[in-house]
């Protein structure tokens, strides 16, 4: 009895093996790429064989699928006729398809791409484009809607920004990752209605530039962020302006929408020494700063200076 009990186990393993093996050498077929993993696809080949090895891919939006009227009006006739055929639509429909073929009408679609790239001489350049697609999926078109060229430093910020990891450090991981998820949020939100590619561009930079200052730090202190935006700013934007040097700032206050209360805006006062047109003096400006802590105005205030400071 034992012996047969042991007989049927050892012929179960090897009828379990058999099927084991079987999946080895002869494995199911492989799962059927969806239209958006193909159309991910064709988008990263067509950039590979442009761009080579440096193309770094991040991520892809959903792809949007365009049918023209031309089509949509075909399919129509194509389904009355099918309900209720007649001569009538077989003419129809034989016309509809000539005027789509000496047009070369076809469906497209189109999908945004997120990726980075290093030329010859190192040049880090981030790029999100919109491919337009064939119908056959290859890349008709495409429009670019950032190009923003970073120092090389700035790489691991990029990484950062678009997979979301933690740029804030406090005493506990889930409170971190929701200031950092907050932060990205927020900005990236901003984004997405900021119009034209030097638009979009230079916010995206300014958006880097804040997350990686946050990471250096691991907070986000508005005054001091601020503060070395303006100092950044007099120094690599305004050569008009010779030997400055800093000499203080107000704290910094904030403005809201009168109608929700809503944060509107910030801004500070700012004492410093410059030489303008070969005349160096002390001045006070008024520096106004978006809801994302983007610089908008500068104003030259008037004295005293030290009710600016009070």
């Amino acid at each position: 009895m034992k012996k047969a009990l042991l007989y049927s186990i050892l012929l179960s393993w090897f009828v379990s093996s058999c099927y084991f093996v079987d999946d080895i050498f002869d494995p199911p077929p492989p799962k059927e790429l969806t239209l958006q993993e193909k159309a991910e696809k064709s988008v990263s080949s067509f950039l590979k064989k442009k761009l080579g090895e440096k193309y770094n891919p991040y991520g892809f939006g959903k792809i949007t699928i365009h049918k023209p009227v031309e089509i949509v009006e075909l399919e129509k006739l194509e389904r009355d006729n099918k309900i209720s055929p007649s001569p009538k639509l077989d003419t129809l429909i034989k016309n509809q398809k000539q005027l789509i073929r000496d047009n070369n009408i076809e469906r497209t679609l189109d999908l945004d791409h997120f990726f980075t790239n290093k030329d010859s001489s190192d040049k880090y350049t981030v790029y999100e484009t919109n491919f337009i697609l064939n119908d056959t999926l290859g890349v008709k078109n495409l429009n670019g809607k950032i190009m923003l060229n970073l120092d090389q430093n700035m790489e691991e910020i990029v990484t950062f920004y678009f997979y979301e990891y933690n740029i804030f450090e406090t005493g506990s991981y889930y409170e971190s990752r929701e200031l950092s998820r907050n932060f990205y949020s927020f900005f990236k939100s901003e984004l997405e209605r900021r119009n034209g590619m030097l638009e979009k561009s230079a916010f995206l930079k300014h958006t880097l530039n804040l997350a990686k200052m946050i990471q250096h730090t691991g907070s986000f202190d508005q005054q001091k962020i601020l503060e070395k935006n303006v100092i950044n700013y007099v120094k690599e934007e305004r050569k008009d302006i010779a030997d400055y040097k800093q000499l203080k700032f107000s704290d910094l206050y904030q403005t809201e929408d009168g109608n929700d209360n809503n944060i509107s805006g910030y801004y500070f006062f700012h004492k410093f020494i410059g030489n303008y047109n070969s005349t160096l003096d002390t001045n006070v400006v008024l520096v106004e700063f978006s809801p994302y802590y983007e610089i908008e105005n500068i104003y030259q205030m008037d004295r005293p200076f030290e009710q600016y400071f009070k």
